[in-house]
């Protein structure tokens, strides 16, 4: 494990964005890190920068998203206070799922074997009618089948 952070180089995704994903962060100061209850109004703004988001969808306080232009939610689910979605990659999440408070969801990570520490991008697929307890994180290149129920603190870093 050798690898030189000095010779890292940001993905041409930060510059293709770069504009709106400076607007994006002003907007998420503003409506989503914040204890208002404006759920809906979460929503129509992430349907703005370009998610796609399900009808009867419910988005608690204090959710951090970092692209949402890579983010699809299913219908009736909900994401509870406190949620990272560290979404660099797609991240998509099924209908009727529940996403608790304090999980981290992460699509990326980097080529440890890379001298330049290489970022690789890596989509996390959560289906239908699943249960994600609080505090679990949610590994790279992750996907849970439908009906699933990942207990309160669990690290998922495989398919299930």
């Amino acid at each position: 494990m050798i690898f030189n952070l000095n010779k890292f180089r940001s993905p041409k995704l930060y510059k293709k964005y770069y504009l709106k994903f400076i607007f994006w962060e002003l907007i998420k100061i503003l409506f989503f890190n914040t204890s208002l209850p404006c759920s809906k109004l979460r929503v129509k703004i992430l349907r703005i920068f370009g998610a796609s988001v399900g009808d009867k969808v419910i988005i608690k306080p204090n959710v951090k998203i970092k692209y949402p232009w890579n983010l699809k939610i299913g219908n009736s689910t909900w994401i509870g206070e406190g949620v990272w979605i560290d979404n660099i990659s797609n991240v998509t999440i099924g209908n009727n799922t529940c996403i608790s408070q304090g999980v981290y969801i992460c699509s990326a990570s980097h080529d440890i074997k890379s001298e330049s520490f290489d970022l690789k991008l890596q989509p996390v697929f959560i289906g239908n009618n699943c249960w994600i307890a609080a505090k679990c994180i949610i590994g790279p290149n992750t996907s849970i089948s439908d009906d699933k129920f990942i207990k309160i603190g669990q690290v998922v870093t495989k398919t299930i």
